[in-house]
């Protein structure tokens, strides 16, 4: 039996190397898909350097469709972590149930504020008349994406943060 009380017991030294090391080598792998996703667009012919900028306007987006996720999820996985350090599994599971219906809500949320300001959000995160073309295209491509798998974007962050604790 694995011992459930590891948290407890082991080394703050031992715990940290082994809850960061995954972590840190999951933000490599991201920094590293996105360099190499902006090389293959920033070598297209002709649009290259538009194209770029298009992906690039629609980063800020991006990163607070991120921070929902992560905020959810962390807050979650906390009450969640003390609820179960106190045994009271119940509680623990309505914590886990209620994150969810909270996750699928703020994805439905921000999938219709998207969609209504797309072009103000864009234009105000520097998108130009002749940029606003690719970010459109790069944001609706996102958000197709998202839509079609609103069920999977936030709560994988969710449920990273649940497995750890």
């Amino acid at each position: 039996m694995i011992n459930q009380n590891v948290l407890g017991t082991e080394s703050i030294a031992k715990l940290l190397m082994k809850y960061s090391i995954p972590a840190i080598i999951g933000m490599i792998v991201n920094a590293l898909y996105n360099i190499v996703d902006r090389v293959f667009i920033g070598h297209i012919p002709d649009v290259g350097s538009m194209a770029i900028t298009g992906v690039g306007v629609t980063m800020p987006i991006m990163t607070v469709i991120l921070a929902f996720g992560m905020l959810v999820g962390i807050g979650s996985a906390a009450s969640m972590s003390i609820k179960l350090g106190q045994g009271n599994k119940k509680e623990a599971e309505r914590i886990v149930g209620n994150a969810t219906k909270l996750l699928i809500w703020l994805g439905i949320g921000l999938t219709v504020l998207g969609l209504l300001f797309l072009n103000p959000l864009l234009r105000s995160f520097g998108a130009t008349d002749q940029t606003i073309v690719f970010a459109v295209f790069c944001k609706k491509k996102v958000q197709s994406i998202a839509a079609e798998n609103t069920e999977y974007c936030h709560p994988v962050f969710f449920m990273l943060f649940l497995i750890r604790h």
